[in-house]
């Protein structure tokens, strides 16, 4: 490379040190070397999806089944049909909720005593709930909208209605029927919350 006076005339070596410069080249080839290896294994293979045109057209969605809804307060039986209007055959109407009320009042004596006027005996007075009349609409629902026997009904009291109210109720419903060989009746009826119905037309409970 170049030199330098010693000062009598002399020429002095110099070395120039490229040590630095090879350990600088080492670690940008190690760099480089990571990167790649790097980008490599962090890359995704994706395939773009496209809509495809389908020969067979999409499933009709299921037509929503009917449920019948029971509702007992202190004052009567509150009735209606669910998804009435969206079955194939639409009663609309059906999902308007009926009121059927009570119809007087019965004694019930506990103990002994005579049958009338309960002598030497407790006396209860409860009100006479129009069982006809719900099972004249249950059966009415069954052969206006042609309901099978596994249609849904869910059944609801109120906090005041008596346990004897429920369990008479639920006895009405297996017993209404389609035709008149009771081969089609509803069955498994359950028990819910009142609260559960109001999105199914119950806006109140009176």
């Amino acid at each position: 490379m170049g030199g330098g006076s010693s000062g009598k005339g002399g020429v002095a070596d110099a070395n120039l040190n490229v040590v630095p410069f090879i350990d600088l080249l080492a670690c940008l080839i190690c760099f480089l070397l990571i990167s790649a290896a790097w980008t490599q294994m962090a890359r995704i293979d994706v395939d773009q999806a496209l809509p495809k045109a389908s020969k067979t057209p999409p499933p009709t969605p299921p037509t929503p089944e009917a449920k019948i809804n029971v509702v007992i307060t202190p004052n009567g039986h509150l009735v209606n049909l669910w998804n009435a209007s969206k079955i194939p055959s639409p009663r609309p109407e059906l999902e308007v909720v009926k009121k059927l009320i009570t119809n007087g009042e019965f004694k019930l004596c506990r103990g002994k005593g005579g049958a009338g006027d309960c002598t030497g005996a407790s006396a209860e007075i409860f009100k006479k709930y129009d069982y006809p009349k719900l099972k004249e609409t249950l059966e009415g629902y069954m052969r206006d909208c042609n309901l099978e026997d596994k249609t849904k009904i869910m059944v609801a009291a109120t906090d005041s209605v008596q346990y004897m109210h429920l369990i008479r109720t639920l006895d009405v419903i297996l017993t209404a029927c389609k035709d008149p060989e009771k081969k089609v009746c509803l069955k498994n009826p359950s028990v819910g919350d009142v609260n559960l119905l109001r999105a199914e037309g119950f806006t109140s409970f009176d």
